[in-house]
């Protein structure tokens, strides 16, 4: 047994693997897992693993077509050499770029909870002006950003405002991996395309006043918010029920009501 696991590499090398198993598990599969894991750490050590794959699936294709021509198969084969080739540049590529650019930080050195990597703007912690200032600045520096990661568990309803504002500017997507909650869910839902990871949650209540002094009517506030999340594709009634918890609390409905809902746009 392990005589043959051993002698595998070499198997393949020289297109002695079916076509089919090497195609489906040794080139996409594995680039696929490879890929998942950020790539490997050593570019050359990827590249070589990478023209290892590529060589072999070409000389099962050779071999396939040898013993029984067909056409389909020999495409198919071309088609997922061509795919994996991206799944070995953009991992690297986001590698080298979160070893090359720190956090973005303001004048006064502080950090701005936005981070960016080549087709990412990540946002974490408050939601705030500064951030706000720092997510526009790295909007109109980098066109490459697609997608705004969100992790926050709130902040200001008009700095949130500003960067949905930003988001639908610019045609951005948005995700969240873990929380994002109260006012984060404004620049959420800005997203042309609005997806949750496996432990992604949204959290919801009513707006609270944190003056003594009321400048602001809490209910026009909210009334504002939900014109737009109509306007954004959101059920009539879930946006009635998102301000119904108490400033206090929170309201977290799970993957299947947000998607239902419109929230989400990916189940």
């Amino acid at each position: 047994m392990m005589s043959r696991v051993l002698h595998f590499p070499v198997s393949h090398w020289r297109g002695e693997v079916a076509l089919w198993p090497t195609l489906i598990l040794t080139l996409v599969g594995l680039r696929l897992l490879v890929a998942g894991f950020g790539g490997l750490s050593f570019v050359t050590l990827d590249i070589g693993l990478f023209v290892w794959q590529v060589v072999g699936a070409l000389r099962a294709i050779s071999r396939h077509q040898h013993d029984t021509p067909d056409f389909l198969s020999a495409i198919a084969g071309y088609v997922a050499i061509v795919v994996c080739i991206p799944a070995l540049v953009w991992p690297q590529l986001d590698r080298m770029a979160k070893k090359n650019m720190p956090a973005i930080k303001d004048h006064a050195t502080q950090n701005t909870g936005v981070t960016l990597v080549p087709t990412v703007a990540m946002l974490s912690g408050d939601i705030d002006f500064v951030m706000f200032d720092a997510l526009e600045d790295a909007l109109a520096k980098h066109d490459t950003v697609k997608l705004v990661v969100l992790d926050s568990h709130g902040g200001r309803v008009f700095a949130a405002r500003a960067i949905a504002r930003l988001i639908r500017e610019y045609n951005l997507d948005t995700h969240v991996d873990g929380t994002c909650a109260s006012a984060c869910t404004l620049a959420f839902i800005a997203g042309g395309t609005r997806s949750l990871g496996p432990s992604g949650r949204l959290g919801f209540h009513g707006y609270a006043s944190k003056s003594n002094i009321q400048v602001n009517d809490t209910s026009e506030e909210e009334a504002k918010d939900r014109t737009s999340f109509l306007a954004l594709g959101v059920n009539a009634a879930f946006v009635e029920q998102m301000f119904q918890a108490a400033p206090q609390d929170m309201w977290f409905p799970n993957a299947q009501e947000l998607y239902e809902a419109g929230v989400s746009t990916k189940p």
